[in-house]
């Protein structure tokens, strides 16, 4: 009987050390990255030996088909947004070389690259529309990569690092073309990461999608990145905290974040929010300052340009992405003016003597003076409760979890009656939350990272005066939607001061309001995936 005790225990303990073992080998191949390529260690991008702060440039492409070959192009709208300027694959190329050269003297040393513009015929396949000539992605997948491959070989060639953004592969035909594409740039040093969904709040036609869905959906393109392109990142491009509806960003497994945030009464709330919840290592993929020097000067460009990287480093965050390279006519404000070229005059780069149509903008030159900030104890905006201002209502409410215990940080979406105005606030640490809007709502969604959601209509809150509200006055701004609401009045200085944070908001002039109510409170639970 000793005899067996002692050979069970014996087989036993040679188990353990040869599954440790093989987890242990496991683990070694999985984490090994050849020199040369970004990885991220210890919550940080490395190169080697060294830390890698992705100063990052978005910038939109095109395809062209000189002479039957799949071109990668800039944009027309950029330089002369009226043509293109290039109609060979050498000029093309010189083009590229011109705005790849200036990017780098800048100061960036990241581009992420929007090479997510493709197009579905009438029997619903995908193509890259390159001139007269239809690139399909199932057929001509050699001719497209190579097309990227030239172009990231120019990037190589100036210093610069890609993000290469890529259309969502929702369905079988992108999946293939998505391993097609990761096998053929899996030696690609250049190209550190793919953004592999771009704002899934906005590109998923699926309104009812689960957690548990899009934890399955990011899993996949997870393992088929890590099978075809294991030496590189993948990120997912999150629009704003309330994706934790669905596209719950502390529960997808990518291997950093890399979320959208403007207008500046909200982009220091939600960098807040992402570095203080989600519990990943992240960066800002796209921000930026809408300046005509007009309605919005380009000192105030220069110093959202300022004060926002200080933000995102006093915050934690491991790199920062600005949106875009030059300005797009004929289009909304936001995205027309925050280009950091505008149309007016010529450039020239110091090396190379490129000649681009446009000027460069203040705010450009703050990126030489980035290296000299020292980083700060992490701070939160005075309006992080009531984000842009609103004055006529406030719902004050709880969150806890399924034993009662409160939940700080949840998300707490209001929309009005018709949808047309929404909302959003946070709850503190003791689970509690102020609502504020300037129509009443009645229709909300609540989540937290990795908690489940509530969506309901609520019309029985009781809302009664406040700070002296006659009931019988009309309600102003009703229907104010964030876009038509400036920052610049919330500021405690003058938009132009030089001497100021552009954060820095009037504290008296966010605790506002005409009626005020109560609700029930909410309760969610923790999820398992």
């Amino acid at each position: 009987m000793k005899f067996f005790k002692t050979l069970i225990f014996t087989i036993l303990t040679l188990a353990l050390i040869l599954i440790s073992v093989f987890f242990q080998i496991n683990r070694t191949v999985k984490t090994e990255v050849p020199t040369g390529f970004v990885r991220l260690e210890d919550g940080v991008f490395k190169i080697d030996n060294n830390t890698f702060f992705p100063l990052m440039l978005n910038y939109i492409v095109e395809y062209r088909n000189p002479n039957g070959h799949f071109t990668v192009s800039p944009a027309k709208v950029y330089e002369d947004a009226t043509r293109y300027e290039t109609n060979s694959k050498e000029e093309i190329l010189h083009q590229l070389r011109g705005h790849f050269q200036l990017i780098k003297e800048l100061g960036f040393n990241t581009m992420r690259i929007c090479f997510d513009r493709i197009a579905q015929d009438e029997r619903g396949h995908y193509y890259y529309q390159a001139d007269d000539q239809k690139y399909y992605i199932d057929d001509d997948y050699p001719a497209i990569t190579k097309g990227l491959e030239e172009m990231l070989t120019l990037a190589e060639d100036a210093g610069l690092r890609v993000m290469l953004l890529i259309k969502a592969p929702m369905d079988n035909e992108l999946k293939r073309f998505t391993a097609h594409l990761f096998e053929a740039m899996q030696d690609n040093k250049t190209l550190f990461a793919y953004d592999i969904a771009n704002e899934p709040l906005y590109f998923d036609d699926n309104p009812k999608r689960t957690k548990h869905q899009a934890y399955q959906i990011v899993r996949g393109w997870q393992r088929l990145k890590q099978h075809y392109a294991p030496h590189q990142l993948f990120t997912i491009g999150f629009a704003e905290p309330i994706e934790v509806f669905e596209w719950d960003p502390s529960i997808l497994p990518v291997d950093f974040l890399a979320f959208h945030t403007y207008h500046p009464l909200r982009v220091p709330n939600e960098i807040y929010w992402y570095s203080t919840y989600v519990g990943k290592p992240w960066m800002l993929g796209e921000t930026a300052l809408p300046a005509d020097n007009d309605s919005i000067s380009y000192e105030q460009q220069r110093q959202f340009m300022r004060d926002v990287y200080r933000y995102v480093r006093d915050c934690g965050g491991i790199g920062m992405g600005w949106w875009e390279f030059q300005e797009v006519p004929d289009c909304h404000f936001e995205a027309q003016y925050t280009g950091l070229l505008n149309h007016e005059g010529i450039t020239r780069t110091r090396e190379g003597g490129y000649e681009i149509i446009g000027t460069v903008k203040p705010a450009a030159a703050e990126i030489a003076h980035f290296a000299d900030y020292k980083p700060q104890p992490k701070w939160r905006a005075a309006n992080y409760f009531n984000m842009m201002g609103y004055q006529n209502y406030l719902i004050r409410g709880k969150v806890v979890d399924q034993h009662g215990e409160p939940i700080e940080g949840a998300v707490v979406r209001g929309w009005n009656e018709y949808w047309n105005v929404g909302l959003n606030t946070f709850t503190d640490n003791l689970g509690n939350f102020t609502l504020y809007s300037n129509d009443q709502c009645v229709h909300f969604e609540i989540s937290a990272c990795g908690m489940s959601k509530l969506k309901f209509n609520d019309h029985s809150i009781r809302y009664r005066p406040a700070n002296g509200y006659n009931p019988s006055e009309p309600l102003p701004d009703r229907e104010l939607e964030y876009h038509q609401i400036s920052y610049q009045p919330f500021l405690r200085y003058a938009a132009d001061s030089t001497d100021h944070n552009i954060f820095d908001f009037n504290d008296s002039l966010l605790h506002r309001y005409r009626l005020e109510g109560e609700m029930k409170t909410c309760k969610l639970s923790k999820m398992r995936f």
